[in-house]
């Protein structure tokens, strides 16, 4: 069974950054600073008891920090390395959908590296659309971004989505 849970914060900030390390190994620079973590709306992801990925949410704001009321952006989506390959970044996407409609957010933003043809291809699954190329975003290693977004209203949610994923409270 899938579960997400709300990161307790602080208590839980040290093991939120040490799973972030971990799902973010191959690329240091994208990781956050432990600190970061206090600004987002940050859960777990569950698998039959066990955290298998989280996910984290910057309300109000566009993938570069500017303000834009009703739009949520997806800061992270992160399945651990040993849990790859088992659909559970589909059943995170939909729950993340999910969680932006319980809140009222008319948009989603998110963004990725350009090489990242696993998430892009999850969320263009999704209906998310490819909207700008951000020039060097990311630093360590150096390399684009992609920003997508989904419009919720354009978009009910994609056929065969999973539904098992307890869905967050409004």
């Amino acid at each position: 069974m899938i579960e997400f849970r709300q990161v307790k914060l602080p208590d839980e900030l040290d093991t939120l950054h040490q799973l972030d390390q971990k799902i973010f190994a191959e690329y240091p620079g994208d990781l956050f600073f432990a600190e970061d973590w206090l600004e987002f709306d940050s859960y777990w992801m569950f698998e039959d008891g066990r955290v298998v990925g989280c996910a984290a949410f910057h309300p109000h704001v566009d993938f570069d920090l500017t303000p834009r009321p009703g739009c949520v952006h997806i800061v992270s989506t992160g399945i651990l390395p040993e849990y790859r390959g088992r659909g559970l970044g589909r059943k995170q996407k939909d729950w993340q959908i999910e969680y932006a409609r319980a809140r009222g957010f008319g948009v989603i933003v998110t963004n990725m590296r350009k090489s990242n043809v696993r998430i892009i291809r999850l969320n263009e699954l999704f209906g998310f659309q490819r909207r700008l190329v951000s020039p060097g975003y990311y630093l360590d290693p150096p390399e684009d971004a992609l920003v997508m977004e989904l419009l919720l209203a354009q978009h009910p949610p994609a056929p065969g989505s999973p539904k098992g994923a307890r869905r967050p409270a409004p």
